[in-house]
Order: C-alpha cells, then structure tokens, then sequence
C-alpha cells in the first residue's frame, strides 16, 4: 500500500476480544508481529499499547490503554492498528477516536488502508462506514450468541462458560455428565451440611482432609456456599436472560427473563435431598440475622474501626462487641485461609488493650516527628537535595547529548553513512533511552518535592496538632482523627499451640503478648 504521507514515529494499538474463544493471547501476538513489521517496512519508530478487552464496551474508561494512547495523541504522526475494528465495535468510542485524529491532525492506519482523517472527506466516511459496519456486527453477533445459548437452555444443554464442579461437559451433546472423583465431594459437602455444620466448618474438614477444588486449590467460604445454592446438582439448568443498561451513571446487568430445565442432566443430590438442605439453610440463615449484632451506627463506632489488619494474612480484621459485656469490645480472631488451604493462626483479643498500645505509639510517633521538624528547620537534608539536584543536572545533560544524536542521525542519513534500516534503529534505541531518562528525572523532581523542607515541616506540624488534639474526643471522632495520618495497623498474635490446649482463663494464654505495626501515611 502507497502511502500519501510520510510518518517518522508511530503508536500501535493491539486488542483482542475477551469473548471470542478462538482469540487468544497467541492472536494478540500475531496481531503484534504483523504490526510491528509494517512499522518497520515504512521506517517508523512506534510505542505499542495493548488490552484483551470486548470490542464494545461503551466506556472510554473500561479502555485504560486506548485512554492512554489518546492523552498521548501528540507524540505520534499517527495510530496503527491490525483493522478498524479492533480500536472499537462501539459507535461511541469510534467517534471519540475520530475526533481524537481530526483535532491533533493525526491519521490511522492499517496494513491495507491509511486513513486521513483530518484532510480527507472520502476516508472520514471511509472510517464511519467501517465504524458503522463493526457497530453492526458486534450487535449482531451479540443477538445471535444469546439467542442461541437461550434455544440451547430450553433444551437443557450446558451453556455457561465454567463447569460446576462435580461435572464434566460433553462437547457432543452439549450436555453435563458426571465427574464421579469430584462428584464425591460434593455428596460429602451436602451431608456435612445435613448434620448441622455451617460453611466454616464444612471447609476446615475439607482442607484438612486434604480435599482440592477443580482448580486444585483449597477450598474457600464462597466455594462451599455457591456449590450448596447451586440447583445444577439437582439436575437442573438454570439460565438468567440478562440486559445491559445504565443506572445512577452506572452499567447493571437486568435479569428478564429466567429459564429454568429439570432433569437436563444426572443429579448428584437428589432433588428432594437438595430442596432439604437449601431450605435448611434459609431457615439458619433467617435465624442468625435475628440474633447478628446490631451494626456499628447502633453499637457505636470504636476507635479502631477499620484500620486493624491482620499481622499474619493481611486480611482485614472484625471487631465485635463482648458478649459478656454491654460496653466492651474484642478484635476477633482472624478466620481467612492462608494460601497453603491452612486456616490463619492470629488470634484475638480484648479491644481495650490494643487501644491502650496504640495511645503509646502515637505519642512516641509525635516525640519522632518533633526531633525530625527540628532536623529540617536546622536545614540537615540541604545535602540530600543537592544531591538530587545534581543528578537531576547530569539527566538534564545526558537529554541534551540524546537530542544532539537525534539531530546527528538526519546529518547521517543525507551523508548515506549508514543505511535507513539502521538509522531507523539506532533512532528507535535513542527514543528508549528518551524515555527513561525522562521517568527517572520525573522521579528526582517528585523526591525534590517531597524534600522540601517548608512544605514537609508544616505537614508534620499538623499531624503533631492532630494527635495533641486527640484528648476529650469520643471514640468516632477519634476514629475519624487517626484515618487522616493512618492508614492501616497490623496486629498479630500467634499463640503457641502448647498454650491453646490450656483453658482460656489461663493467665500465660490470656495474657500471651501481641505486636502491632503502624503504617502512617507518607
């Protein structure tokens, strides 16, 4: 293909369709392949930008990578992509990108076709009509894939994208048969539940016993519940008819219509053991919530709510009111699974204590921030920052040295002392080595910043006025007070199994010490 201009440095978008099966990552690198060889057929420089995402999602938001290229229109002579199509199947997007191409005068190309569209008339309606074409087709194909996977629901065949666990789908009839080693386990999870234990138990004997889901992790809370509510173990399909549309600014998903299929395929709970258990399990479920703990806006907001953070996992943790007490409060103990399937040993304990500890760092942290206010008002960091400003004059100059070599390069080329193949890679390097000095002197600048001792000293001023202010609060307005300087405490409180054995009221295991770490905010 002849082009009708003259391109130097070029931006490459890639996508494929998250929900097309036959497009894979092998596509995407395809995609990429072809594209970058047609850069270098036609001696450009180029960056790639590239997402696995749907066509038509109607948010340029959804499109972070598509977003980027746009907010970097202006460093490139223009956008190539592997076929129209694959910028956008939304009207809406397409449009954007257009606009885009028109008001910085930057033109799109593909291997076949290179479209002008801020001079050009006929390749405007060239691009509305291939805009217009792919709109059409992902509509269509859209209709026509839902329509077929409700025929094929009517007709109690497998249409949902997993497999339940327990099952296994014949590619022949479409239908679900039975996986019989998992099958098992499922059997298993529905007769623990039938003698009364809860998902959290039901999950503990499953990992413990060494029990894998088809994934071969561990089992988890979400898991037990999902494979409990599930009707497909009694030989049923369920499929919800769904519409996308807009609500308070945002994109729902609106069930219309739910087709449901008895004995589409072998059961592995009986029909009459399944409604049992799952109306077991409504009636446990009705009856916690009369007994659950009345929320935080009716038992008041503690100190700590929010910031405590599991030491061991992460994970955050749950504060609860003492049940033998109106007024005091337990951090209770962490219950998530470690990623090895083994429950998370961190134990809790009385609210009150932590709290006490944590009135301690914060003073100790006010002693800290007040010696590091007289350090920067004694100007001690003026080294480090003409440090940083040295390096940030050698990045200057080794900038200054890239721009000469790219100026050098035109010289080269005229003078023919290297050929354009290696003119355009050598120009490609310096253009790498352009960027990452420009992210390392981004870098220095934000440290620079940061090293003001001014602005540093009067934020430290103000966390100190802060925790001063702290006396005579309540607990929600002290709450509120340590989220602006804190972000999150980590507790931690392993006690050693020879203690657990022992009664709670034995004082070596009820007054087994903890840690905590506090991550202040920079």
């Amino acid at each position: 293909m002849k082009l009708n201009h003259q391109y130097h440095h070029i931006a490459i978008y890639l996508r494929i369709s998250q929900e097309k099966k036959n497009e894979t990552e092998e596509t995407l690198k395809n995609h990429r392949e072809i594209l970058i060889g047609y850069a270098q057929s036609i001696k450009c420089t180029y960056d790639i930008y590239g997402e696995v995402i749907s066509g038509g999602k109607s948010e340029l938001e959804d499109r972070k990578e598509l977003k980027r290229l746009l907010s970097n229109i202006e460093e490139y002579d223009a956008i190539l992509c592997f076929e129209l199509s694959r910028l956008s199947r939304n009207g809406l997007i397409s449009q954007t990108v257009k606009q885009h191409s028109i008001d910085y005068g930057k033109s799109i190309l593909t291997p076949y076709h290179e479209y002008d569209l801020a001079n050009n008339e006929n390749d405007r309606l060239m691009f509305d009509l291939g805009s217009l074409i792919a709109s059409h087709e992902h509509s269509v194909i859209g209709k026509r894939s839902k329509l077929n996977k409700i025929q094929m629901s009517k007709a109690g065949l497998h249409v949902s994208g997993n497999v339940p666990f327990g099952y296994v789908r014949n590619n022949t009839t479409k239908r679900l048969e039975i996986k019989e080693e998992d099958a098992k386990v499922v059997r298993y999870i529905f007769e623990l539940h039938s003698i009364g234990l809860g998902s959290f138990k039901i999950r503990d004997i499953l990992n413990s016993e060494g029990y894998k889901t088809s994934k071969n992790n561990p089992f988890g809370l979400p898991t037990i519940k999902r494979i409990i509510k599930n009707p497909v173990y009694k030989g049923t399909i369920v499929f919800n008819d769904r519409k996308r549309k807009k609500k308070n600014g945002k994109f729902i998903y609106e069930i219309v219509d739910t087709i449901v299929v008895d004995k589409a395929h072998p059961w592995i709970i009986s029909p009459e053991e399944w409604e049992r258990v799952n109306q077991d399990r409504i009636a446990r479920a009705n009856n916690a919530s009369i007994i659950r703990e009345k929320p935080a806006c009716k038992t008041g907001t503690t100190m700590l709510k929010d910031l405590i953070y599991c030491g061991i996992c992460g994970r955050k943790m749950s504060i609860r009111k003492d049940n033998k007490s109106s007024t005091s409060y337990t951090i209770k103990r962490c219950e998530y699974l470690l990623t090895d399937g083994v429950k998370c040993k961190n134990s809790g304990i009385k609210l009150e204590f932590v709290e006490n500890e944590i009135h301690k760092e914060i003073q100790e942290f006010k002693v800290k921030l007040i010696k590091s206010v007289d350090l920067l008002e004694s100007n001690d960091f003026s080294n480090i920052e003409q440090q940083l400003v040295n390096r940030l004059n050698q990045i200057d100059k080794k900038l200054e040295e890239v721009l000469n070599q790219e100026k050098r390069l035109i010289d080269l080329a005229v003078e023919r002392i290297f050929s354009i193949e290696d003119i355009r890679v050598k120009k490609q390097n310096l253009l790498s080595l352009k960027q990452s000095l420009g992210v390392d002197k981004n870098k220095i600048l934000k440290e620079l910043n940061n090293h003001s001792n001014e602005s540093k000293g009067e934020k430290m001023n103000g966390i100190i006025e802060t925790i001063e202010n702290l006396k005579g609060k309540n607990a929600e307005q002290v709450n509120l007070t340590l989220k602006t300087f804190i972000n999150k405490i980590y507790y931690s409180r392993v006690i050693p199994e020879e203690l657990l054995v022992k009664s709670t009221r034995n004082d070596e295991r009820r007054c087994y010490p903890f840690t905590l770490e506090i991550d202040y905010k920079e």
